[in-house]
């Protein structure tokens, strides 16, 4: 599912515990991060773990409530989770990087690069790889189709199945769906934009995505906990680092969007007004080059310290990769912008920042506050609140003292 906005599910809900399922249970970490957390836990959330890391290295982290529920399993910091659409910065970067090397045009079109391959996707003969990066292509949002929503959670849901890239495309035809807007018209949020991309990485690298990402950036990286979990799929798959448990709220709103497929269990013993919780975990994306890697709060820091200190692109192409947060102090607070990288301005400053979150039951946010040089890596294990990012920004990030 796509980041805030993304799918058909449209709810906001009150949440009340009504029994002892989510009494929460402490692990270890940093007491002042600990206790705002906690009181993600009194909303309702099953567990929230985020890890922050100032400018001079100093790293604080911790993590609350349940990494399974059904199993009364305490969250860690360390647990792998699903990261959603912080993917896509992957992604991102695997493109300018190519750019930087000079083997890639930004202002190439997808007839260009593609062909036939993209060739039945309108004004294909107009749209570049600029436009892809930013989501002002204006393609259709196959990520908000029925067709393969109903193959992730859905009555067809088919926890071992991977869509293709050229499947994926073939929902965007012409003939089949309507783009959202014309190239450069606007911003529209869609994971098509990153399938191309993948398909263009593979193209102009010669190598497969997972190959050229794996060698490119998580083994120079060191982020030995992170994978693609396309590759591990069917119930014989074994993958090197399990993750979390994922949970959704199952409202009225949500069932009358989509009929939930029955093998997702409720928790047993869970009350709660506004809906029900149905762990979902095996209803996680698994579009590798927009939605599909797992990973760890400290395998992502290293990721992210080099991403936001500048040590993955050449200055220009960094410039593009965080051009959302251009000019972002002057904007009314809480303005947002979704382009390469999305960017929000608060009370506190200005944030630079990714997140995702998908049916698979997962919230995940990546930041970066230009201002005082800090990230903050944080994951919640359910989809359904649809506050959860907006919890870790308001309630966790601007409750701490920023460094200077």
């Amino acid at each position: 599912m796509p980041s805030r906005g993304r799918c058909n599910f449209v709810l906001h809900a009150v949440i009340v515990i009504c029994c002892g399922a989510m009494t929460a249970c402490a692990s270890k970490g940093d007491p002042e991060l600990k206790a705002l957390l906690q009181t993600g836990i009194e909303r309702g959330y099953p567990g929230v773990a985020v890890l922050t890391q100032s400018r001079d290295g100093k790293i604080r982290s911790a993590a609350v409530g349940y990494s399974n529920l059904e199993k009364r399993t305490p969250l860690q910091v360390s647990d792998a989770f699903h990261m959603a659409s912080i993917n896509k910065t992957f992604t991102a970067v695997a493109t300018l990087r190519l750019v930087d090397e000079g083997k890639l045009s930004l202002n190439a079109t997808l007839k260009d690069q593609l062909g036939e391959a993209a060739g039945r996707i309108p004004y294909a003969d107009r749209i570049t790889v600029a436009q892809l990066l930013d989501h002002s292509s204006g393609i259709y949002a196959t990520n908000n189709d029925m067709d393969y929503l109903t193959t992730m959670i859905g009555p067809k849901a088919d926890p071992a199945r991977a869509w293709k890239p050229e499947e994926l495309v073939a929902l965007a035809d012409k003939d089949r769906s309507k783009p959202s807007g014309e190239p450069g018209a606007g911003h529209f949020y869609a994971d098509t934009n990153y399938v191309l991309l993948g398909m263009i990485v593979e193209r102009v690298s010669g190598h497969p995505y997972k190959e050229y990402i794996t060698k490119t950036l998580l083994e120079p990286l060191g982020m030995h906990s992170t994978y693609f979990y396309s590759d591990y799929l069917g119930e014989n798959a074994r993958p090197p680092v399990a993750t979390v448990q994922g949970y959704l709220l199952a409202t009225d709103e949500i069932r009358t969007a989509i009929t939930i497929n029955p093998m997702f269990k409720p928790v047993p013993g869970d009350k709660r007004q506004g809906g029900e919780l149905l762990n979902t975990t095996l209803a996680a994306e698994r579009i590798d080059t927009a939605g599909g890697l797992v990973t760890t709060l400290p395998d992502l820091l290293k990721f992210a310290s080099a991403l936001f200190r500048g040590k993955l692109l050449s200055p220009q192409s960094q410039k593009i990769m965080t051009s959302a947060g251009d000019g972002m102090a002057d904007q009314p607070i809480d303005k947002k912008r979704v382009w390469a990288m999305q960017a929000v301005r608060k009370p506190y400053g200005v944030l630079v920042y990714k997140e995702g979150d998908g049916p698979g039951g997962v919230n995940t946010l990546m930041a970066y506050r230009p201002a005082t040089d800090e990230i903050y890596l944080g994951f919640i294990n359910d989809f359904g609140y649809f506050n959860e990012v907006d919890f870790l920004m308001d309630n966790v990030i601007g409750k701490l003292p920023a460094s200077h």
